[in-house]
């Protein structure tokens, strides 16, 4: 589940958090009805009603959601919400995607900067994945570069695979 990410959306912090809890409670019985688990993953842009996962967790457990929804850790999201609080017992699942390009402040980055991890990596990602393996996370690890070079490629298979041996190297 991801959160509204709009400039437009004019209720307070408060009014913001009060809807997503009231929202995570109504999910509750949906979630159990199915047997499934729900994933909530903040948007670290700015306008993003939702930006870190330190919120996301507060909001959570004030709905007693904690049996019912784990984290998605957005290596592209924590670096844009600059935090570094890492949840590893609370995620259940990691997005990677690296930025390389050199100009870009951290604020003025989107999806269309967002390519595969390899080492002109500005994001963090070998640190980041190091830090939650370290702390004990076991869960999945998936791909989710936006950025048209990587999308429209004719040999995507290779620079994937390229991507996959820079990390397991790096975490080697």
């Amino acid at each position: 589940m991801c959160p509204l990410n709009s400039r437009d959306d004019q209720r307070t912090e408060a009014e913001r958090r009060r809807d997503l809890v009231h929202a995570l409670r109504r999910l509750r019985p949906i979630l159990d009805e199915h047997g499934i688990e729900g994933l909530v993953e903040p948007l670290g842009f700015e306008e993003c009603v939702l930006r870190r996962k330190s919120d996301a967790v507060e909001a959570i457990y004030a709905a007693a959601g904690e049996r019912h929804f784990k984290l998605v850790h957005d290596t592209f999201h924590h670096h844009l919400a600059g935090e570094d609080i890492f949840f590893p017992d609370l995620t259940g699942l990691v997005h990677v995607s690296g930025v390389e390009s050199a100009e870009l402040d951290a604020r003025d980055m989107r999806d269309g900067h967002r390519v595969l991890v390899g080492q002109g990596d500005r994001l963090g990602n070998i640190a980041q994945l190091r830090t939650l393996l370290d702390r004990g996370y076991r869960g999945l690890v998936s791909f989710e570069p936006f950025a048209a070079e990587v999308m429209e490629a004719e040999n995507s298979e290779a620079l994937l695979a390229e991507s996959m041996h820079y990390i397991h190297h790096a975490l080697s």
